[in-house]
């Protein structure tokens, strides 16, 4: 595949989202683009999914197609009907899935369904027996294919890896944007954020952002969102200070990408340059706390506490 000025970052960052089932054996049903599902079944010890799926038409524009609820699904366990939902998935992309994601012996149950659009979204619900009933989480809408559920330790229960989709569009445009890690863990029902005990994951991906930047920087193309998302990884593996460092010697003075600022739907002003915008975004989404200081004009000058340094219109 031909690595252009549009895609390469993606392309790089699937390499650590891909579908971890392929080595694994799992129950897994897929909705197909152009063949409808009748009470299709799959099953796994006690329980059983019972699914349905409709194809929307694809010369329909997406936006028609948001009140079809054009999956639907029962959930029994030992014959015994608990849950039954429906949904709408777009362009046959989707599936339900049993795999055991917290090695307790019982499996969970995954559904993904995707809402089209443009990179827009994938949301996976997971259903948990517990005791007498199912407990259901969501991931919310994620970006592209979502993540995958992979064993990083081997220890039989498996982590949801993904990235944070606030960086997408965020200071550079999506093809230019390179989001840090997120990983959770599913216990108990539930999704935690697990992220910063996978440092060897972490370097990986942060390999990959080195790699994207170079790139960028010998084609001339967008580096600063991938800056922001390599300062947010490095912050991830406690190495802050050097990550600012290496902002500060090699990100684009001349874009303008990110850097109003908004009130509740409008523009009320203006950051003065992208460390400055970034390092308020930084702390507004949890990476750096309010008494961490950045110095945005350079080695030593113009240091301050987060969040302030910005020009009103």
């Amino acid at each position: 595949m031909n690595i252009s000025k549009t895609c390469f970052i993606f392309c790089l960052l699937s390499q650590f989202l891909g579908n971890a089932a392929a080595s694994l054996a799992v129950t897994k049903l897929d909705f197909d683009t152009g063949q409808p599902l009748t009470n299709q079944v799959v099953r796994s010890g006690k329980i059983k999914v019972q699914v349905s799926y409709q194809p929307i038409d694809l010369n329909e524009r997406v936006d028609d197609n948001y009140d079809i609820n054009n999956v639907s699904y029962q959930i029994f366990y030992n014959e015994q009907i608990y849950q039954e939902n429906s949904g709408y998935s777009a362009f046959g992309s989707g599936y339900v899935e049993l795999r055991d994601l917290d090695n307790n012996g019982i499996d969970e149950i995954i559904v993904s369904t995707y809402s089209g659009g443009a990179h827009c979204c994938t949301s996976l619900v997971i259903y948990t027996w517990q005791k007498d009933k199912f407990i259901r989480e969501e991931t919310g809408f994620l970006d592209g294919s979502g993540g995958s559920f992979e064993d990083l330790d081997g220890d039989n229960n498996y982590e949801f890896v993904t990235v944070d989709n606030a960086f997408l569009y965020a200071f550079s445009s999506y093809a230019a944007s390179f989001p840090p890690s997120k990983i959770y863990t599913f216990q108990q029902g539930k999704l935690a954020d697990v992220t910063r005990k996978y440092p060897q994951e972490l370097r990986k991906t942060l390999a990959a952002m080195l790699k994207a930047f170079q790139l960028a920087k010998k084609e001339k193309a967008e580096v600063n969102g991938i800056l922001a998302g390599y300062v947010a990884q490095k912050i991830l593996l406690g190495e802050y200070p050097e990550a600012w460092q290496f902002l500060l010697a090699n990100y684009d003075k001349n874009s303008d990408w990110g850097l109003d600022i908004y009130g509740e739907s409008t523009a009320i002003g203006k950051y003065p340059d992208f460390p400055t915008a970034l390092s308020a975004f930084l702390l507004k989404n949890g990476y750096l706390g309010s008494a961490e200081k950045v110095c945005w004009w350079g080695q030593g000058v113009g240091c301050g506490v987060w969040g302030v340094g910005f020009s009103r219109f």
